[in-house]
């Protein structure tokens, strides 16, 4: 085998060996992202489930029409049942069925984990429509941020 040879092999080598290890790289940073996504989309699931149920309510009860910011939300269903929205103590965002919860034990349903923040607004003068923000972070503490509002439709007056 001569010098030419050897210097060939080592080129092919070094960049067979440079390909592999960027593909392995790029998995990892593709996972990650994969991962991102996947927890945003939770909160984005989350909101549609807060609008679905919000947006069939008869009344909202809290918060206040007085544009302050809370952290729960609770309204009558379109069934006459009392829903509230709860960020609990630990950083878990959970919508409950008070009503059901009451006749039966039910569980409320967990919309996300690793919530930072649940924040309702409602302005002065409205009664039908609410604001909310939701804030979570992921496994390594990159956060997430989504406002939302909705439009009740089945207000009472």
């Amino acid at each position: 085998m001569t010098f030419v040879e050897t210097m060939v092999y080592c080129v092919i080598f070094t960049l067979v060996l440079g390909f592999v290890l960027h593909l392995l790289w790029g998995g990892r940073k593709a996972d990650a992202g994969r991962k991102r996504l996947g927890i945003f989309q939770d909160l984005r699931i989350s909101s549609l489930r807060i609008n679905r149920k919000l947006s069939h309510a008869t009344r909202i009860l809290f918060p206040p029409p007085d544009g302050k910011p809370y952290h729960q939300i609770v309204f009558i269903s379109e069934l006459g049942e009392l829903h509230v929205i709860y960020l609990n103590d630990q950083e878990m965002l959970y919508l409950l069925n008070y009503d059901a919860f009451k006749r039966s034990g039910e569980k409320p349903i967990l919309l996300s984990k690793r919530t930072l923040e649940f924040t309702a607004t409602r302005s002065p003068g409205t009664e039908d429509y609410v604001q909310f923000l939701a804030r979570i972070k992921d496994d390594q503490n990159f956060e997430f941020a989504l406002t939302d509002g909705i439009s009740v439709r089945n207000i009472i007056r």
